[in-house]
């Protein structure tokens, strides 16, 4: 297809030859229909495609499809809303922003999340929007059955006429199938044009120069294969068809290369897409001047300004991004030094600097110490994985960690003590608390089905139980509290026990803000004794016992407590500790002087990675390179090449962080 698109150039750049004496064609376009339409965009050149295009390649077709999708898999957020952007009835009768209030993580699966989530939405006159979104989604919920009712709704011109077209051809329950084969006439008209045609097609006009494609054994001719819904012994195709394809492909070529005033060149491919070598037609049999072509050789005419940079390397070498392109391979390459490809920038750049200036939390410092260059692009550069609304069988780990958390905060706030609640009480709450998220969450995010939704309530719950009742008091007189925030200037809610959430808390040299949220504070009466637990939903690791830092990737504890020092100045015992919800093991503790001494490493190294960062020094860290970080797809694809070429030079560039990361 390339070669014949530098064919095509070469003929139209000689002055003489125009657009309409020039034909392209082979004996089924559908091999070669997907490369000539983005190919012939790319190079610009006037082509007509004499079967059609593709209805998926037009806004028409691409309505379809918004509507076969929805119709036949069913609702979701991300389908509505590419619905309504394609569809004539809802991009008229809603406004453009119709869904600004419902949060993009939401699913929204069932008719009744909408109905919930578009109680509050209005149009512009004041009409609920419900009244035109709902009965649209009761309709799709009835999937192929409703096919001509929604068709004749949600479509008008010519994406009905394909959507009808389609239902003529296939039942409604093969729609996608259908419009991938369904075509569209070209609006190019071919007397002006170059054309991309079937050979059979060209036969009744023939033009000056032909190209003649997929002259291999096994496309031209091509075999009369047997019809397995009617098989020769039952009735010989040849009663039911005047001329066999086989005899029609190879009359076809015999007129086009016969044609007294053409110039046909004839063309094939050495290999298959597989890679499996073609013999050539036999109707090349007679053919003796064949001319190889290499695919990296240098074309007279290129096709298009890319394919003319790749055959020409001296011009593309003088173009800023090619340039780009080659240091960063050459960079790649480097050994034992950090590079800019590898990260860094100028010292005490703004965006840094704010990004410092903000309230930090547990999760972020955790980035700064273990992934600098991570941070860089989360909390700087505000670079974020989209969220795909896929309803998914299972919530991943950090997610169901969210529900059991937002599970234990509503059950607290349902109970009048904490401290004083019976078993009875801690029941009650959990179980209104487990409604209420029942019903709320599916609006806020994508959540499984039904069924496996109800079950994942019940193990956040069983799991939030032991998170309530894991041990006794603290002492006489203790009061408990649960998902206490703090640092948080912005919060509503000026509670004051057991301290003030608009408290600023700051940590190290440089006055770092911190905030966040305990899982649970226990307090003395005299306040004299706290203790914090911070609840973990993952699974108990062997060691965690010996676990005081774990290089970086534990800092709740200490943080935490540093914390409660500076909220609570008069509390002179303090213990932190990890309580797994999945295990009946004793919770994890921090005290005492090991509590300290986790304290002064890890402000120490908060201050190092500060200073690092004001200094422009910031490259990837231990979880750059982990299997759950979501921002390895912004790091070379050879990920573990790449971290065993680099892993010295990163560790020797940052190497005043690179002791924390080996403390257990």
């Amino acid at each position: 297809m390339v070669e014949a698109l530098r064919w095509t150039r070469a003929l139209l750049s000689d002055g003489v030859t125009q657009a309409c004496d020039i034909a392209i064609a082979s004996t089924d376009l559908s091999v070669w229909d997907d490369h000539m339409l983005v190919l012939a965009a790319d190079a610009g050149l006037p082509i007509h495609f004499a079967g059609g295009v593709s209805a998926l390649s037009t806004r028409a077709g691409q309505t379809c499809a918004a509507l076969a999708d929805t119709m036949i898999n069913g609702l979701s957020q991300d389908r509505i809303r590419r619905l309504s952007l394609l569809s004539p009835y809802l991009a008229e009768a809603l406004p453009p922003d119709w869904m600004k209030g419902i949060p993009t993580e939401a699913g929204l699966f069932e008719p009744g999340h909408w109905a919930r989530s578009l109680e509050t939405l209005s149009r512009t006159d004041g009409s609920p929007i419900a009244t035109v979104v709902m009965p649209v989604l009761y309709d799709l919920v009835d999937g192929p059955k409703a096919a001509v009712k929604l068709g004749k709704l949600l479509l008008s011109g010519s994406s009905l006429g394909l959507w009808q077209e389609a239902l003529r051809l296939a039942p409604a329950a093969a729609m996608e199938m259908t419009l991938t084969s369904l075509r569209i006439a070209d609006d190019r008209d071919p007397a002006n044009n170059v054309v991309w045609a079937r050979a059979s097609d060209l036969v009744g006009a023939p033009r000056k120069h032909m190209r003649l494609l997929g002259l291999s054994s096994r496309s031209w001719p091509r075999g009369d294969n047997a019809d397995p819904l009617l098989p020769d012994h039952v009735l010989n195709a040849r009663e039911l068809v005047d001329l066999p394809r086989l005899e029609r492909d190879r009359l076809a070529f015999e007129i086009l290369t016969g044609h007294q005033a053409s110039k046909v060149t004839l063309s094939r491919s050495r290999r298959s897409a597989e890679g499996a070598f073609l013999a050539k037609s036999g109707l090349l049999q007679r053919q003796v001047a064949e001319r190889p072509l290499s695919r990296t050789r240098t074309p007279d005419h290129a096709f298009s300004e890319g394919d003319r940079l790749l055959a020409r390397a001296e011009d593309a070498l003088a173009l800023p991004r090619i340039q780009s392109v080659i240091s960063c391979w050459t960079n790649w390459t480097r050994r034992l030094e950090t590079t800019p490809h590898d990260g860094g920038f100028r010292k005490n750049h703004p965006a840094v600097l704010r990004a410092l200036s903000l309230p930090q939390s547990a999760t972020s410092l955790r980035r700064l110490l273990r992934d600098p260059l991570g941070y860089v692009w989360l909390r700087v550069l505000g670079m974020t994985a989209p969220e795909l609304a896929v309803q998914p069988l299972q919530l991943d780990a950090m997610t169901f960690g969210e529900l059991v958390h937002e599970l234990l905060r509503y059950a607290v706030e349902r109970m009048p003590s904490l401290v004083s609640a019976t078993p009875a009480e801690i029941d009650s709450a959990l179980e209104a608390a487990a409604n209420s998220i029942g019903e709320h969450w599916p609006l806020t995010r994508a959540v499984p089905p039904r069924l496996l939704w109800l079950d994942t309530i019940e193990e956040a719950r069983r799991r939030a139980h032991r998170g309530l009742t894991v041990d006794d008091r603290f002492g006489p007189g203790t009061r408990s509290f649960s998902e206490v925030p703090f640092g948080t200037p912005e919060s509503q809610a000026k509670r004051s026990d057991p301290w003030r959430e608009d408290q600023e808390v700051l940590i190290g040299r440089f006055g770092i803000l911190l905030k966040g949220r305990i899982d649970r504070v226990d307090v003395k009466p005299d306040r004299r004794g706290v203790r914090m637990s911070d609840y973990k939903t993952g699974k108990t690791p062997r060691d965690v016992r010996d676990v005081i830092v774990g290089g970086g990737a534990e800092v709740q504890r200490a943080l935490y407590a540093v914390a409660i020092k500076q909220l609570i100045p008069e509390a002179s015992t303090i213990i932190s500790r990890l309580v797994y919800l999945d295990s009946i093991e004793p919770p994890a503790r921090l005290e005492g002087d090991v509590l300290e001494q986790a304290e002064e490493m890890l402000l120490r190294f908060i201050d190092i990675a500060v200073e690092g960062l004001k200094a422009g020094i910031a490259y990837a860290g231990p979880d750059a390179f982990a299997g759950y970080n979501q921002l390895r797809i912004a790091l070379p694809a050879a990920l573990d090449r790449y971290q065993r070429r680099k892993d010295e030079g990163l560790n020797a560039a940052q190497h005043k962080l690179a002791p924390l990361w080996r403390e257990r």
